[in-house]
C-alpha cells in the first residue's frame, strides 16, 4: 500500500517538504522528485532574491566602513577649521591658547581660549601661606587634659565658632570638635605626635593669606593649652601668615592665594616656590602642539580612507574585481573620491600674492598616492606663520571696520566677498543692511546682521556696533574647512550621501526579503497541495491495480471449472 511520509531537506531556500514514497502496486512514480523539482523551480526565485539582499548586505557593510573612516577624517580636521561653536565646530585649535613658562618648577600658567598672546616677566617674591600655630606639648592624646571652658576661633575669611570643653575631654575630643566646624570658621586641627610621649594640637587656616584669630571665654582654656600666651597673644607660631608678593613686567601684586588669575586677562598663575631675584618669562601662543598633532591626526586618518579606496579598486590579474572590492565600479564612492581629491588641492592666496597649499605645511602625496608629512617644514611653518596656517585651513572673516564680528556662519558658500551699506537710525538702532541697494538680503535685529533665507547670505549672522557706513567683508573657505563640509556631505551620520544610500538599501533589503518570505510560503503551500494530490492518484491507482488484480483472479477461477 501507499504511504505518506513526511521528510525534510535544504535547498537555497533552507525550506522542509512532505514527500510521497510508492509502492511497486502503484504507478511506480517517484512522486518525491516530481514534487521536489516543481517546488524548487518556485524557491528558486526567492534564491535570486536571498542573493540580492546578500550582496545589498555586502554593500551596506562596505558603505559604512567608508562612513566611519571619512567621519575619523573630519575628527581630525574639526579644530583645524577656525570655527567657533556658533559657526558650526566643536572646537577650534587656533583660538586655544598656552603659556610656556621659562622655568616651571617657579610657576605654571594656564591660558583661556581666544587670550591676546603676549611675552611677560614674572617674578615671584614670595608664596602665601597658611597660618599655622602650635598649642603645648602633652603627654597623651587620650587622657583627659582637666581644662573647662569656651573659647573662640576662626580664620580671617570664616566665622567664629565656640569651643567648649569639659575637664575629661582629651586632645582628640578638642580636635575633633574644632575640625566639626571647620568648613565655618576656616581652621582645621591636627595632632602631631612630637616623641614617644609628646603630642601637640596644630592649627592651620584652610586658607592661604588668612590668619587664626583665638578669643578666650574667661575661663583661661587658651593659656591652659599653651594657644595664647599670658597676654593673649598667639603663644607658638610654627608658620606666619602671609601674602603672595608677584611682579608682572615691573607692576607689584599682591594677593591671598597662590593661585592668581585675575593678574594678567585670561591667564591663572600657579604658584610654587619664590624666587624673588629671578624674573622668569612666560610667553602666551597658540597651543601650536595641538594644532601639529591635528594635522598629523588628519594624515594617518586620509590614509586610512585612502587604503580602503585602494581595495575597493582592487583587480584580480585578469582585470575583474577583487573579492574584496565590494564597492567595485560604484559611482557614490567614484564621486565622493572625486570631491575629496578635489577640496584637497584647495589653494589660498594670501594679500601678499603667496599662494598656500597642502604643501606649505610640507603634506604631500607619495608613490602610493597616500599623504606624507615633512616635519621639519611642518614645524617652522607653525613656529613662524601660524596666521598663515589658520589662513589656508580655515574659515576667515575680514571687514573693514573692527565693529563688526561674526556671530554665526552655516552658509555653503566657500567664498563671498560683499559690500554692506549699513544704516542706524537716530535712536540708534539699526534700521537696514544692503548689497548693491537690495536690502531684501538681509535682515537686521538689535545689532544683529542676518542672512536671508535662500540667497547667498542664508546662514550668516554679523553683530555689528558701529555708525551707519559702508562695510567691506571678505570670506574665504580654506582647505581643511572646505574638505570638512565635502566629507560631511558625504559621511554624516544623518541627510548624507552614504547615509541615504545606506537607508535605501535596508528598506529595499526589507522590500525583498518580505518578497523571500511570501514566495517560500506559497511554496510550501504548493508542497502540500502537490503531495495531497499526488498522494490521491497513487491511492487510486492502487485501487485500479488492486481491482484488476480481483479481476483476473476471478477470471481465473472460472476457466478453472
Amino acid at each position: 500500500m501507499t504511504t505518506v511520509s513526511s521528510t525534510s531537506t535544504s535547498t537555497a531556500a533552507s525550506t522542509g517538504y512532505s514527500a510521497l514514497s510508492s509502492s511497486s502496486s502503484g504507478t511506480g512514480i517517484d512522486y518525491s522528485a516530481l514534487i521536489e523539482a516543481k517546488v524548487n523551480a518556485r524557491l528558486s526565485k526567492a534564491d535570486r532574491i536571498d542573493t540580492k539582499i546578500t550582496a545589498n548586505e555586502a554593500k551596506i557593510t562596505a558603505y559604512t566602513d567608508l562612513q566611519d573612516k571619512l567621519q575619523a577624517v573630519n575628527d581630525a580636521l574639526d579644530g583645524l577649521r577656525n570655527r567657533s561653536t556658533s559657526t558650526g565646530g566643536s572646537s577650534n585649535l587656533f583660538s586655544q591658547r598656552t603659556a610656556y613658562v621659562g622655568d616651571d618648577d617657579v610657576f605654571s600658567a594656564t591660558v583661556d581660549d581666544d587670550t591676546e598672546v603676549g611675552t611677560y616677566s614674572v617674578v615671584v617674591q614670595q608664596l602665601a601661606t597658611k597660618h599655622k600655630i602650635a598649642a603645648d606639648s602633652t603627654s597623651s592624646k587620650t587622657d583627659a587634659l582637666g581644662y573647662s571652658g569656651s573659647f573662640t576661633l576662626q580664620a580671617a575669611d570664616g566665622s567664629a565658632v565656640t569651643i567648649s570643653m569639659e575637664s575629661d575631654d582629651s586632645l582628640t575630643d578638642l580636635r575633633d570638635a574644632i575640625n566639626a566646624n571647620k568648613s565655618t570658621s576656616g581652621v582645621t586641627a591636627s595632632i602631631v605626635q612630637v616623641s614617644d610621649s609628646s603630642y601637640q594640637l596644630i592649627l592651620t587656616s584652610n586658607n592661604t593669606g588668612e590668619a587664626i584669630s583665638l578669643t578666650d571665654g574667661g575661663d583661661g582654656v587658651l593659656s591652659s593649652l599653651g594657644l595664647t600666651d599670658s597676654d593673649g597673644a598667639i603663644k607658638n607660631e610654627m608658620v606666619a601668615v602671609q601674602d603672595a608678593i608677584i611682579e608682572v613686567d615691573g607692576v607689584t601684586i599682591t594677593r591671598s592665594s597662590n593661585t592668581i588669575d585675575d593678574a594678567i586677562e585670561g591667564v591663572t598663575l600657579n604658584l610654587y616656590s619664590a624666587s624673588p631675584d629671578t624674573a622668569v618669562s612666560m610667553e602666551v601662543s597658540t597651543d601650536l602642539s595641538s594644532i601639529k598633532s591635528a594635522i598629523t591626526s588628519f594624515v594617518d586618518a586620509y590614509n586610512e580612507y585612502r587604503d580602503f579606496v585602494v581595495t575597493q579598486q582592487a583587480t584580480t590579474s585578469d582585470g575583474t574585481a577583487s573579492s574584496d572590492a565590494t564597492l567595485f565600479s560604484d559611482s557614490l564612492l567614484r564621486q565622493i573620491v572625486r570631491s575629496v581629491n578635489s577640496a584637497l588641492n584647495t589653494s589660498i592666496t594670501t594679500d601678499d600674492g603667496t599662494v598656500l597649499s597642502m604643501a606649505s605645511l610640507g603634506i604631500t602625496f607619495n608613490s602610493s598616492n597616500e599623504l606624507e608629512v615633512d616635519e621639519d617644514t611642518l614645524n617652522s611653518i607653525l613656529s613662524t606663520d601660524i596666521d598663515s596656517v589658520k589662513q589656508l585651513l580655515g574659515l576667515n572673516m575680514t571687514s573693514s571696520s573692527s565693529q563688526m564680528s561674526l556671530l554665526r556662519y552655516t552658509s555653503s558658500a566657500s567664498a563671498l566677498s560683499f559690500s554692506l551699506d549699513i544704516v542706524r537710525g537716530d535712536d540708534g538702532t539699526l534700521t537696514s543692511a544692503s548689497v548693491d541697494g537690495d536690502s531684501s538680503l538681509f535682515t537686521v535685529s538689535g545689532n544683529r546682521i542676518i542672512g536671508a533665507s535662500g540667497t547667498a547670505y542664508e546662514g550668516i549672522v554679523l553683530v555689528y556696533t558701529g555708525n551707519s557706513g559702508s562695510v567691506d567683508i571678505d570670506f574665504s573657505q580654506g582647505l581643511a574647512d572646505k574638505l570638512f563640509g565635502v566629507i560631511d556631505d558625504a559621511s554624516a551620520d544623518y541627510d548624507s550621501d552614504l547615509a541615504t544610500a545606506i537607508d535605501d538599501l535596508e528598506t529595499r533589503d526589507t522590500e525583498l526579503e518580505s518578497k523571500s518570505s511570501d514566495i517560500k510560503t506559497k511554496a510550501e503551500t504548493y508542497r502540500t497541495t502537490l503531495t495531497a494530490y499526488y498522494a490521491r492518484l497513487e491511492a487510486a491507482a492502487e485501487s485500479a491495480a488492486l481491482l484488476l488484480k480481483q479481476l483476473t483472479y476471478t477470471d481465473s477461477s472460472s476457466s478453472d471449472s
